[in-house]
């Protein structure tokens, strides 16, 4: 009995969207001689990949250095990347707790 109530909710469901898909479908074309407009990048938008690959190849040093320093690629990674998310939360301001041990 629930199958059947779950096979006619997800037929009307499918039959919505099918409906929906072919109201796309009957919409004509753009003319021939049409613009496209395309929005132009902002500069954020420019450099963000910018950004994150600076910060692999920096995230890569730390680790490369840290390997040759202490020799357990594991730890470095864990390290490094604690190490970025600090850095990334002063950076915007955040308050950052640090716990010390009870006396």
């Amino acid at each position: 009995m629930k199958s059947a109530y779950l096979a006619i909710a997800l037929l009307a469901l499918f039959a919505c969207f099918g409906a929906a898909r072919a109201q796309q479908l009957d919409q004509p074309p753009a003319a021939e001689g049409a613009a496209v407009l395309v929005p132009a990048f902002s500069d954020a938008e420019r450099e963000e990949p910018a950004a994150a690959r600076a910060l692999a190849e920096r995230r890569q040093k730390m680790i490369d250095d840290c390997e040759q320093n202490f020799g357990s690629e594991n730890d470095c990674t864990r390290e490094v990347d604690t190490e970025l998310r600090a850095e990334g939360l002063l950076q915007w301001g955040a308050r950052v707790i640090h716990l010390r041990p009870a006396r």
